[in-house]
């Protein structure tokens, strides 16, 4: 695998700064998971407004992401939830690599969604 660093992609920035986000939510920081949450939303309304749709691929991957923001704000399921979290952020932000978005793929309803 091979760096791909996009910082001229909103979409790059958002990921950005989400990772930032949640390792300073793991590090400690307790409104870092709500910062995440808020974040992650504003991915959903960006990504469906540039795509027009929100069953393309990349909207149903930010629509996939903020339910487990939203799941990983019970505590109980915090650390594993946002574990996971930071590392699918860190294959998008350094290696544009997504493992929603190679599963969203492979589900019957996107035979037909680009």
């Amino acid at each position: 695998m091979e760096f791909k660093i996009n910082v001229r992609d909103l979409g790059w920035w958002f990921s950005a700064i989400i990772l930032v986000l949640i390792i300073l939510a793991l590090a400690g920081w307790k409104p870092g998971y709500y910062a995440v949450v808020i974040m992650s939303g504003l991915q959903v309304v960006y990504f469906s407004w540039r795509e027009h749709s929100l069953v393309t691929i990349p909207s149903q991957v930010r629509i996939v992401y903020f339910v487990f923001t939203l799941l990983g704000l019970s505590a109980l399921l915090r650390i594993p939830i946002y574990t996971l979290l930071l590392i699918g952020t860190i294959m998008v932000v350094f290696f544009d690599r997504c493992s929603i978005e190679f599963l969203l793929r492979l589900m019957p309803w996107n035979k037909d969604v680009i």
